[in-house]
C-alpha cells in the first residue's frame, strides 16, 4: 500500500562497492516500484562533506530539490526506491519526519563481507580521503562527525576498512534515532537467493514480476574498466615516489607527458572507444579503461607512482578531455583554472536540456532529440525506468 497506508519510500544503508546497484535492479523487479541507484541530486560532494563536519546548512538547502526530484520520478501508486550510499552520510538524517514519516520509510541495511568490500574499493583506487574524487563519494577520515577514527598512519587498506566499519557504526546509531522506520538487514550473498529476496519483497509490500528470479545472482556494476588484480598486488609497496609529491607545475607537465604517451601507444584503443549511449554518449568508461590498464606501464616509464593519488584522477580527467573535449561527463566534472590541480565535482544539479546542449555543442540538440526518441532522456543514469 502507498500514500498514507504503508511504506511509500525505500532507501538503503551501505558502504560503496557493497552491491547497491544490484539491489537497485532487484527492487526494479516489482510491479509497484520505481527504482534508482543514485537519483540526481546525489547529495554527495561538498554539501555532504560540510554535513560531516557539523554544518548541515548546504545539504538542508538541497533537500527540497531532492524531494521534488523524488516525487517527479515516483509515479502514482508506486513505491520510490533509491539505493544511494550517500544516504547514511548525510541526507538520510534529514528526511525522516521532516519530509516523510518514519512509518512510511523502509530502509534496507545492505552489508558485504568487509574483505571483499575493501578489495573492491582498492581495486578501483578509491581509498577514502586520498583524492578529491574519493572525498566526493566517501567519508573523510578526519571529519568531525565521525564515530571512530582510522588508525594512525593509515594506509589505503586501513582507510577502506575504517570506512566500512564507520558505516556500520552509523547504521546502529541511525536505527536508535529513528526506531519507527521499517528495517531489513541482509548481506549481498543473501540477495543471490531468490527465496530470501521474496522475504525482502514481502517485508515492504513489493509485488515481484516474473523476471525477478532471472535477475537474482546476476552481478552488476563490476567496474570492468579496472584490471582484476589480487589484494597482495594492490598493497605491494610502491616502487616509485608518489606523483603527488611533485610541485603543481611539475605534476601538470608529468600528466601532459603521460597523455601524449597514451595517444602514441594507445591510439587504436582510443579510436575504438565506445560511447555509452544510455548515459548520453559519454566516453568516460572506455577512457578510464585505457588509463587504468596502462597505469603499471606509465609508472615504469615515468618513474612515479599513480595508485591512490590525486595525480591519477587528474590524468583520468585530462585524458578524457584530450580526446572527448565536449564529453557529457564535464557537466559534473569541473576542471580547475590552473593545470595540475584537482577537479571540483558537482553531482547535485539535475541535467536539463539547456545544460546538455551547452556541453555537447552544435550536436547537443540533435543528441537530445535522439535520446528522447529512444526513451533515454530523463532516465536516472543507472537506467531503472518506471514501469
Amino acid at each position: 500500500m502507498v500514500d498514507g497506508m504503508g511504506i511509500t519510500h525505500i532507501f538503503s544503508i551501505n558502504a560503496g562497492r557493497s552491491g547497491s546497484d544490484y539491489l537497485t535492479e532487484l527492487l526494479a523487479q516489482a510491479t509497484n516500484t520505481v527504482s534508482f541507484h543514485e537519483g540526481l541530486p546525489i547529495m554527495n560532494g561538498q554539501p555532504m562533506r560540510q554535513f560531516n563536519n557539523g554544518d548541515s546548512d548546504t545539504l538542508s538547502q538541497l533537500m527540497p530539490l531532492k524531494m521534488q526530484e523524488i516525487q517527479k520520478k515516483r509515479k502514482p501508486g508506486k513505491i520510490y526506491c533509491e539505493t544511494n550510499h550517500s544516504y547514511i552520510k548525510g541526507w538520510g538524517e534529514l528526511i525522516p519526519d521532516a519530509y516523510i514519516p518514519q512509518e512510511s520509510l523502509g530502509v534496507i541495511i545492505l552489508n558485504r563481507d568487509i574483505q571483499k568490500t575493501v578489495h573492491s574499493l582498492l581495486r578501483v583506487h578509491e581509498a577514502p580521503g586520498t583524492s578529491e574524487w574519493s572525498r566526493t563519494w566517501y567519508l573523510e577520515p578526519d571529519a568531525s562527525q565521525n564515530l571512530s577514527p582510522p588508525p594512525d598512519k593509515a594506509d589505503p587498506y586501513d582507510l577502506c576498512a575504517w570506512y566500512v566499519d564507520e558505516i556500520r557504526l552509523r547504521t546502529k546509531t541511525y536505527q536508535k534515532r529513528f526506531p519507527r522506520i521499517t528495517y531489513f538487514e541482509c548481506n549481498l550473498e543473501q540477495l543471490n537467493d531468490y527465496e530470501f529476496v521474496l522475504k525482502l519483497f514481502e517485508t515492504f509490500g513489493l509485488n515481484p514480476t516474473s523476471e525477478l528470479k532471472a535477475v537474482c545472482g546476476r552481478p552488476l556494476n563490476t567496474r570492468t574498466e579496472w584490471p582484476k588484480v589480487s589484494l597482495d598486488e594492490i598493497l605491494a609497496p610502491p616502487k616509485y615516489p608518489s606523483a603527488d609529491s611533485l610541485p603543481q607545475n611539475e605534476r601538470a607537465v608529468l600528466v601532459a607527458k603521460m597523455i601524449e604517451y597514451l595517444h602514441q601507444h594507445r591510439a587504436d584503443d582510443i579510436r575504438v572507444a565506445k560511447p555509452d549511449l544510455a548515459m548520453g554518449g559519454t566516453l568516460a568508461s572506455d577512457s578510464a579503461r585505457i588509463v587504468a590498464h596502462a597505469v603499471p606501464e606509465l609508472e615504469i616509464i615515468f618513474q612515479y607512482s599513480l595508485a591512490f593519488t590525486e595525480t591519477e584522477r587528474i590524468l583520468l580527467r585530462d585524458f578524457l578531455r584530450s580526446h572527448s573535449p565536449r564529453d557529457l561527463m564535464f557537466i559534473a566534472v569541473k576542471p580547475p583554472q590552473i593545470a595540475g590541480e584537482p577537479s571540483c565535482y558537482d553531482f547535485n544539479s539535475p541535467i536539463g536540456i539547456g545544460s546538455l546542449v551547452r556541453q555537447l555543442g552544435p550536436a547537443g540538440l540533435f543528441k537530445t532529440v535522439w535520446m528522447m526518441a529512444n526513451g533515454l532522456w530523463g532516465k536516472d543514469y543507472t537506467h531503472r525506468q518506471a514501469k
